[in-house]
């Protein structure tokens, strides 16, 4: 046990409350509740879109490892699979600085949206800051 983690158990007085404790401290549940404030408190502020993007990104994945979603049929699957892209795709809209409105209003207003691997492209700021986002790494 490290230092910083056995000072949170040294008053305890048994295994049990030792253990609870350590449960409700590094619990699953907080750690993907602190995940899911990190995603919703990101925005690019100083950082270009690609580390922007980078950090949403290493975010959401990190955020799929304690999600256990699981589906019926392979409709569903496919649903819930184009419903969290899309949510992705705001989070990763509503984030950018306000020099890239012009693009945000662009791909709002398109009936369909692109894939997230189709988001390279349109990220390309007036100082050409961003080549490629890497959109294909996400879900």
């Amino acid at each position: 046990m490290t230092l910083e983690i056995s000072r949170n158990c040294m008053f305890f007085s048994t295994a049990k409350e030792i253990w609870e404790n350590l449960c409700q401290t590094y619990s699953m549940k907080k750690a993907w509740y602190e995940i899911e404030n990190k995603i919703f408190h990101i925005s690019q502020g100083s950082l270009s879109v690609t580390n922007y993007y980078g950090m949403l990104n290493g975010l959401w994945i990190e955020l799929d490892q304690y999600q256990n979603l699981k589906t019926k049929c392979i409709y569903d699957s496919i649903a819930l699979a184009q419903f969290l892209e899309r949510v992705c795709i705001f989070k990763f809209l509503s984030g950018l600085n306000p020099e890239f409105d012009p693009i945000r209003i662009q791909i709002l207003g398109k009936e369909k949206f692109p894939s997230l691997r189709g988001f390279s492209h349109c990220t390309r700021g007036r100082n050409s800051e961003v080549s490629n986002v890497g959109w294909g790494q996400l879900r």
